[in-house]
């Protein structure tokens, strides 16, 4: 699969990339996909609704306003943020292994440890904030890639397509079945023992959420994410090779060199766009016709229409990083055209510590000031807008001050074994991965 890794000449050091190779244009991309995946976030952090889907029953249908929002946080956000996320990790791992060996480093240990941090990190973020957290199943994913390191760029693009191609026939196949299954049992499956037990823990845990969250303590709720990231993080390990098929795109296109040299593939850029988004949007609208717990939880729950869910799983796997790719594309030649927006940026060059904060602040409003399963869909999006208000203006203020954020300074000394300089020199630039 991949050749020998050239040897290590002594004294050889790897850092992370400095102010004047960085290309800004990414950050714009990494702030626009991380501020994105919140919309679909909230919809965990706001209420226990997800264990009644569990459970075995659907939302209640959203009318109004609400269902403006659902709609279009279903068809526009759900799995498309996460998508272009996934295609930016690939493509920092990407510059990463571009970096190692242009100085004659063997990439793999450095990412190795890069990936082993990250689980750690979202050991602690599941329990802690939130049990959604994609951090841990991203370290998994990294130490897979790590087999992928030294293949050429159109080998690395084929296991992309072959991965995603495979994972979205399996689970399309799968839901077929389901739906099929389930038709046939009929009401024999809800008198069904197992049945009646599984629905009745998630009932449990439902109502154990709500109280945690509206009178319990920090204990009471970290007691919550523990039970929730079991079952989150338990199906996120299912979606490694997909993700992986994302990684493996990401990574070959920058191993390919587009990416730092965005300016020179303006006509490889508005191709993407052009088919990302002309084709994306309308394959992404049978999304708007579902509740956004429904597309995190898979389509569980009794009552949904087969022929939907084979529909809304086909497009969560292949029509979502199709978006997705129109989205970075056109992303990407706005700020080619207008430059790159600053305060994205800077929230892309802090992306770690700003997922962090996000899940930090929402804890707050939905804990702290006891929100939890208060709020509706649209009244959930207005914290989202807070939230990303904040971290609008929060980190340019912070990154006048220092290098790294926070969590990107600790990952790194980390990663590279050596205390990372955290103050910024008044005419140091600010390096990044």
């Amino acid at each position: 699969m991949s050749g020998p890794e050239p040897p290590a000449p002594p004294g050889a050091v790897v850092t992370p990339t400095s102010g004047s190779e960085r290309e800004p244009i990414l950050d714009v991309l990494r702030g626009f996909a991380l501020l994105g995946i919140l919309l679909v976030n909230v919809a965990l952090m706001r209420g226990p609704e997800l264990y009644g889907i569990f459970a075995g029953e659907l939302p209640d249908p959203s009318t109004g306003i609400d269902r403006v929002a659902d709609g279009a946080v279903s068809w526009f956000a759900a799995g498309k943020f996460v998508s272009s996320f996934s295609i930016l990790f690939g493509l920092g791992a990407g510059l990463i292994v571009n970096r190692s060996l242009a100085a004659g480093r063997a990439p793999r240990g450095l990412l190795a440890r890069r990936y082993a941090w990250l689980l750690l990190f979202g050991l602690a973020h599941m329990v802690l904030l939130f049990p959604g957290d994609i951090l841990f199943v991203y370290g998994v994913t990294g130490m897979v890639l790590l087999a992928f390191v030294n293949v050429r760029p159109k080998v690395a693009l084929w296991w992309s397509a072959g991965l995603l191609a495979a994972v979205t026939l399996v689970t399309t196949a799968f839901a077929a079945l389901a739906g099929i299954f389930e038709g046939m049992a009929g009401d024999a499956a809800a008198e069904d023992p197992f049945t009646t037990a599984f629905e009745d823990f998630f009932s449990r845990r439902q109502e154990q959420a709500a109280a945690a969250f509206t009178e319990g303590s920090y204990l009471d709720i970290i007691v919550v994410h523990a039970w929730q990231s079991l079952f989150i993080q338990g199906g996120q390990l299912f979606v490694i090779p997909w993700l992986l098929g994302l990684f493996l795109f990401g990574f070959a296109v920058t191993r390919a060199g587009i990416p730092l040299n965005l300016r020179e593939h303006r006509a490889t850029l508005r191709r993407a766009a052009i088919i990302g988004l002309g084709l994306g949007v309308p394959l992404n609208a049978v999304l708007g016709l579902v509740d956004p717990l429904m597309l995190i939880s898979g389509g569980a729950g009794d009552g949904i229409n087969t022929g939907l869910l084979v529909a809304i799983t086909f497009v969560q796997q292949a029509g979502a990083p199709l978006l997705a790719v129109g989205y970075l594309s056109g992303l990407a030649l706005l700020s080619l055209r207008i430059g790159p927006i600053g305060p994205l940026a800077a929230v892309g060059r802090m992306a770690l510590s700003a997922y962090l904060a996000q899940s930090l602040l929402a804890l707050v409003v939905f804990a702290g000031f006891r929100q939890y399963d208060q709020l509706s869909s649209a009244g959930s999006l207005v914290v989202v807008l807070g939230i990303w208000i904040v971290l609008l203006i929060v980190c340019p203020l912070w990154l006048r001050a220092f290098r790294f954020g926070p969590a990107e300074w600790l990952w790194r000394s980390l990663t590279y074994k050596r205390r990372q300089p955290m103050r910024r020199r008044p005419t140091q630039e600010q390096p990044t991965d």
